[in-house]
């Protein structure tokens, strides 16, 4: 027999038979998701600002309004938390940061191909393109991604 854990809201902690792993609620309220999975992914098919609890996968789509520009968290208010962007329409959907102090390039990478430091980091448009981004409290490093990127900004 396995056993499985999930946590919610108003259910608190529930323990079920026949079931193995643990999963978390998602909620605004949650701070970063690793390595636990969140039992939801997060679509989100306008321009908005992100919260730390948003942290997980987030896919973004937009079949009207064209290319979406998503404000992430702070850094300092999310340490640890990681966000995996996918595109789920073909546009250049933009992640900024511009929540931070004005000129705080608060993205980076240090991956071949793709190193820089910015403000925003541009997705390519091609549907299925994705970005992993974790804060360490003061940067938000890009992980690996699918697809093509660029970071540009002060």
């Amino acid at each position: 027999m396995t056993v499985g854990t999930r946590t919610d809201s108003t259910k608190g902690v529930v323990t079920t038979d026949n079931s193995s792993g643990f999963s978390v609620e998602r909620s605004t309220s949650n701070l970063g998701f690793a390595p636990y999975a969140v039992d939801s992914i997060y679509a989100v098919t306008s321009s908005l600002t992100l919260a730390a609890g948003d942290a997980g996968v987030v896919t973004l789509s937009s079949s009207v309004a064209g290319v979406l520009t998503e404000v992430l968290p702070t850094a300092a208010s999310t340490p640890g938390a990681t966000f995996v962007f996918r595109t789920t329409s073909a546009h250049a959907h933009i992640l900024t940061g511009s929540q931070e102090a004005n000129g705080t390039k608060v993205i980076i990478s240090q991956l071949s191909g793709a190193a820089g430091q910015g403000s925003r980091l541009t997705l390519n448009a091609a549907q299925g393109s994705s970005v992993f981004l974790q804060s360490d409290g003061r940067l938000f490093h890009v992980l690996s991604f699918s697809g093509s990127f660029t970071i540009a900004g002060a």
